[in-house]
């Protein structure tokens, strides 16, 4: 399929030239010649990742510029979703911000929108002609190459809480993997403090854990999650987690290794603790 690639801009059919004007606005111009060698008729796609406002208005400016180049059949495919965790109204006084992004990008009219590992079902419930690409593929690949480079031990799949429930058990599924360990926390909403981290398990020893999640930012979860199973015997902590954003650094208290891809922000360089996969693969794999 024709591709503008926003996020590895090398691999576009259609050239373009994005930059920020003085004032901080985002602004592209799309290389008519390479647009006038693609047929209109056929499909077409976008590949970003909103991480921003400049990353959402980018994109919308580019689909203004396809429709006015009479492209006809344009779909979108996203790395990571700007607002997904704030999928409802939290507290009295703060806006319900996933619905805001979905109605921006409803308006843009996509013919279909593809959603990597979204946080949670409430995005393509409000994003219209949208679906989400699963993160089983992603997490198969993690599994080998963490196999790879280190010996074959016992080891299960651990959901952090109950958020990541759902989605862990359709996974261990998909892949044909039985130990499943369940955790839970609670949460401060006011202030966003993480007590009673709670593993259901009676012992871990000898089994390498590997924490699946949709996001890491600052790593709370995350840390609490992994002294729990320390706790229960548990040799080593593998962190696995689709959307690195890491706002405190790669260095989690009790996690031996991580693994994320590109989808938020580009790695220039990686810490010896972190596992890099590029996006691409994933954006378009079959669920």
């Amino acid at each position: 399929m024709n591709t503008i690639n926003l996020i590895y801009p090398t691999q576009s059919d259609i050239q373009f030239k994005a930059i920020i004007f003085p004032d901080g606005q985002p602004h592209i111009k799309v290389d008519v010649e390479s647009a006038k060698k693609l047929n209109k008729q056929a499909p077409l796609q976008i590949i970003a990742r909103i991480a921003s406002a400049n990353d959402l208005m980018m994109l919308l400016f580019v689909k203004n510029t396809l429709d006015y180049m009479e492209f006809e059949q344009v779909s979108l495919n996203i790395s990571y979703l700007l607002a997904a965790r704030m999928d409802r109204v939290m507290m009295d006084g703060e806006p319900f911000s996933l619905k805001v992004i979905a109605a921006i990008l409803n308006q843009a009219n996509f013919k279909k929108i593809r959603i990597f590992d979204p946080h949670s079902e409430v995005a393509t419930a409000l994003i219209e002609r949208s679906y989400a690409t699963t993160n089983h593929l992603y997490v198969k690949d993690c599994l080998q190459h963490y196999f790879t480079t280190n010996n074959q031990t016992q080891f299960c799949l651990v959901s952090p809480d109950g958020g990541a429930l759902k989605k862990i058990h359709k996974l261990s599924q998909q892949l044909n993997i039985t130990d499943v360990v369940e955790c839970m926390k609670e949460r401060d909403v006011k202030t966003g403090q993480l007590t009673n981290f709670k593993v259901f398990s009676e012992s871990l020893k000898g089994k390498t854990c590997f924490i699946i999640d949709d996001i890491c930012d600052g790593g709370g979860t995350f840390i609490g999650t992994a002294a729990a199973l320390k706790n229960l015997g548990a040799p080593k902590i593998i962190l696995v987690v689709s959307h690195g954003i890491f706002s405190k650094g790669y260095k989690l208290e009790n996690v031996d290794e991580i693994y994320t891809t590109d989808s938020y922000k580009e790695f220039l360089t990686t810490p010896e603790n972190l596992t890099v996969f590029q996006i691409s693969k994933y954006l378009t794999a079959n669920n």
